[in-house]
């Protein structure tokens, strides 16, 4: 899979001119509020936030080169709903069903259409890799694949969005080599490094303005 950092600070990365509605930066601003009233509540307990706006540039310019969304562990459901925002077909999974409770209520309350699944991310065709121990992994592995919920596959989508911890982004990125469609995309969001995105049709390089400079 070609891979390549999305550089944020390219003045090009302005997705066509796209600014985020005023309703979506309420419902950034909401998901925030949420954060600070639960973040001690046991189904937070794994719950790391995007950042929703960089997660807006890039899916912005992303538009034209996918349509399906799909999120591996999408939380409240706000990169979701995001990119349903920007016209994609935008479905998430997540191991916790308040949360999902919780996103489906936001998807309704701001008039966004998107698809939400309780369940882990990882297909059942999925072959483990023994480089990866899945004592390391915290993506819910004790509750079934959210696919089936959703009437869809792995191959069905064309993005897929993740933020990982650190020692899960190799084991993401093979669930794609592995049960993603060929020409899918993964976009991995990395706190400490930005947005990385792979797949085997990101050409030699990057997409114009996506290049590290």
């Amino acid at each position: 899979m070609s891979r390549v950092w999305i550089d944020l600070a390219d003045p090009n990365l302005e997705g066509d001119g796209v600014e985020p509605s005023p309703a979506l930066r309420e419902l950034w601003k909401e998901a925030g509020l949420i954060w600070d009233r639960k973040e001690n509540d046991p189904e937070f307990g794994s719950f790391v936030s995007s950042d929703y706006e960089e997660a807006f540039r890039v899916l912005a310019h992303l538009r034209g080169r996918v349509r399906t969304f799909l999120e591996w562990g999408s939380g409240l459901g706000i990169v979701t709903l995001t990119a349903s925002s920007l016209g994609y077909e935008a479905y998430g999974i997540e191991a916790e069903p308040k949360l999902v409770e919780m996103a489906r209520d936001l998807a309704d309350r701001y008039f966004l259409e998107a698809h939400f699944a309780v369940g882990n991310f990882i297909p059942d065709d999925y072959q483990w890799n023994s480089d990866f121990g899945e004592e390391a992994l915290r993506s819910g592995l004790e509750i079934e694949p959210g696919y089936d919920s959703l009437d869809m596959t792995l191959r069905d989508f064309d993005l897929v969005y993740v933020f990982p911890w650190p020692d899960e982004q190799e084991f993401c990125t093979d669930i794609m080599k592995q049960c993603g469609d060929r020409g899918a995309f993964l976009l991995i969001h990395d706190s400490r490094e930005g947005f990385l995105l792979s797949g085997s049709g990101v050409p030699e390089g990057g997409f114009p303005s996506l290049a590290e400079s």
